[in-house]
C-alpha cells in the first residue's frame, strides 16, 4: 500500500508524518476496500488464488471468529455489484487514503485539497467509463463511509476475540 501511496499525486509532497498517519489510519479501509475481488458470495480466494474457503465453513467456526468474516462478505457482495474495474477501484482507494480526518494530520488543508483532486478525477473517470450508471460516484461516497464503519466494526471484534481467548 505504501508503494501505491507513493504514486498518487501529491502523497509524497506531504509532511511525512502526514504520509505516515494517512497510511496508519487508512490502511484497513484500503485492504477492505480491495477484499471484494478475492470474495464473492460463497467464499474467498486464498493463497494467491489457490484456494478457495467457502462462506459456510467461516460461519462453521466457532464464536467469536465465525463472526469476523460475515461483515466483510455482505460488502463485499454489493461492492462488487458496482462492477467497478481496476482504475475505478486504484482511484477509489487513493481517495480513502487521503482523507483529511485522520486524527493527528499536520496539514489537514493540503490533505483535502489533494483528495478533493482524486475525488473529481473519479467522478470524471466514472462519468467517461460507468456512463450508464449515473448514480455510481455518489455510491463510492456512501461505500468510503461503510467502509469506516467496518473498520470500526473489525477493530471492536478483534478486542472481543483478543479478551475471550485470554480468559
Amino acid at each position: 500500500l505504501t508503494e501505491f501511496a507513493k504514486c498518487i499525486p501529491g502523497f509524497v509532497d506531504l509532511f511525512l508524518n502526514d504520509q505516515v498517519t494517512l497510511l496508519k489510519y487508512g490502511v484497513h479501509e484500503a485492504i477492505f476496500a480491495m477484499l471484494p475481488s478475492l470474495m464473492n458470495k460463497d467464499g474467498l480466494l486464498v493463497a494467491n488464488g489457490k484456494g478457495f474457503v467457502t462462506r459456510e465453513f467461516l460461519r462453521s467456526l466457532r464464536k467469536p471468529f465465525s463472526e469476523i468474516m460475515e461483515p466483510k462478505f455482505e460488502f463485499a457482495v454489493k461492492f462488487n455489484a458496482l462492477e467497478l474495474d481496476d482504475s475505478d477501484l486504484a482511484l477509489f482507494v487513493a481517495a480513502i487514503i487521503l482523507c483529511g480526518d485522520r486524527p493527528g494530520l499536520m496539514n489537514v488543508k493540503e490533505v483535502e485539497q489533494s483528495q478533493d483532486n482524486i475525488l473529481q478525477a473519479l467522478d470524471l473517470h466514472l462519468q467517461a467509463n460507468h456512463s450508464d450508471s449515473a448514480y455510481l460516484f455518489p455510491k463510492l461516497l456512501q461505500k468510503m463511509a461503510d467502509l469506516r464503519q467496518l473498520v470500526t466494526e473489525n477493530v471492536q471484534l478483534v478486542q472481543k476475540i483478543k479478551k475471550t481467548e485470554s480468559e
